[in-house]
């Protein structure tokens, strides 16, 4: 049966009742306004609401792609599905987002198509695209994209097909490769190095356990933190390991205090925050907690408005250090800088979209695009988000 080759990642471990995955927590209704608001002393500085504004329509529906920025400050998205349901229509292009004009223009064809894939931006300004589901199958071919050439081209393999993997760029340059799922849907506790210099790839040993759909966080130290992810169709993990690029190996960290796999997470200062995710059966629900990792331990993190999953391409750091939480949800929210609590974003994206993209912007702005319905439609809207700023109220002082 077709069902069969769905990527189990993408749709929610091959279960054939698609849409009973993605009915998570509807998202909370708005904060009604307050009826007044005191206005601003003299002199004292004001904060204008973060906005999310509709910018229309992609040229063609995506989702589980990949949206990267390039150095002259536009954005490449690439491959994802295009068509309902995800089973077929997997891309085989790339468009290109203008920030000056808002608009959308192609950007060529891929040298395979390709959805759940991961990319890398590069030093000399290329991104490289890794692995994912083709229209055949798991693949473990490496493409480059020149911004100088608008072309894509083969960069070498990886040593095995993933799909459902991470991929993370290390201090020296190296890509480190972990995971996933490879040809039969056979999970995989093996890693990989990566060069693009060369374009080939070192084993970089094996992590404790099997697991896909997992978290993995580059630490200040330069370690990586692989946290949680799905052992099987029927097993959640809650274990941590860390990844030190020095040794080349793999050594347990610890446990989270929830077992949960297609959530997010994001370094900030010495700490890991891990948010959302699932379990399974993932039409249980959708988690909206959070927890800590760092040296110290497990802790509890704040509690977002309600649940989401399949959103680890929709986290950006903003330039406050604060944390937008795009995907997975109807509404965007705001991790305050300091990792204490998160504010819905009034304007509603209207539809909890799974596996979106957000891209920081060199202004400042966020791109946030695609992804599809809890019905497994595709999206082809798009979205600016602009951070909150501060205004000077300040009045000239009278010299008379």
């Amino acid at each position: 049966m077709r069902y069969l080759l769905r990527p189990c990642w993408l749709i929610g471990l091959c279960l054939i009742v698609a849409a009973a995955c993605d009915a998570g927590t509807p998202e909370a209704p708005p904060v009604a306004a307050q009826a007044q608001r005191p206005s601003a002393a003299q002199g004292e500085p004001t904060a204008a609401p973060p906005v999310l504004v509709a910018i229309g329509s992609m040229p063609s529906p995506r989702a589980a792609h990949s949206a990267t920025r390039l150095r002259d400050g536009r954005v490449l998205i690439a491959g994802g599905c295009v068509a309902d349901g995800c089973e077929e229509g997997i891309a085989d292009d790339a468009i290109l987002f203008d920030p000056v004009s808002a608009g959308f223009s192609p950007a060529g064809k891929l040298v395979q198509p390709r959805v759940g894939h991961r990319a890398i931006a590069l030093a000399d300004g290329s991104i490289l695209l890794f692995g994912g589901w083709t229209r055949t199958g798991v693949t473990d071919l490496v493409e480059r994209y020149a911004p100088e050439t608008g072309r894509f081209e083969a960069q070498g393999r990886m040593l095995e097909p993933r799909d459902g993997f991470s991929a993370t760029l290390l201090a020296d340059g190296t890509i480190l490769i972990a995971g996933g799922y490879g040809d039969g849907m056979r999970r995989l506790a093996s890693a990989e190095r990566y060069e693009p210099a060369t374009g080939r790839s070192r084993s970089a040993g094996s992590m404790s356990e099997p697991r896909m759909s997992h978290t993995a966080t580059l630490l200040a130290d330069g370690r990586v933190l692989v946290a949680g992810g799905s052992r099987s169709g029927n097993e959640v993990l809650a274990t941590l390991e860390v990844f030190d690029p020095t040794t080349n190996a793999f050594t347990p960290a610890g446990s989270l205090a929830r077992a949960r796999h297609k959530h997010a997470a994001i370094a900030m200062g010495d700490r890991v925050l891990l948010l959302g995710g699932a379990s399974i059966p993932e039409a249980d629900g959708h988690f909206a907690d959070s927890e800590w990792w760092s040296a110290d331990g497990i802790a509890t993190g704040p509690r977002m408005a309600a649940g989401r999953y399949k959103f680890l391409d929709s986290l950006v750091r903003l330039a406050d250090g604060s944390v937008l939480v795009a995907g997975g949800g109807a509404r965007a929210g705001v991790l305050a800088a300091d990792g204490s609590k998160f504010t819905p974003v009034g304007e509603r994206i209207g539809q909890q979209l799974a596996f979106a993209t957000a891209t920081a912007l060199d202004d400042g702005r966020i791109l946030v695009a695609g992804g599809y319905d809890p019905d497994i439609r595709v999206s082809r809207e798009a979205w600016l988000f602009s951070p909150a700023t501060r205004t000077d109220n300040a009045h000239p002082t009278s010299t008379n």
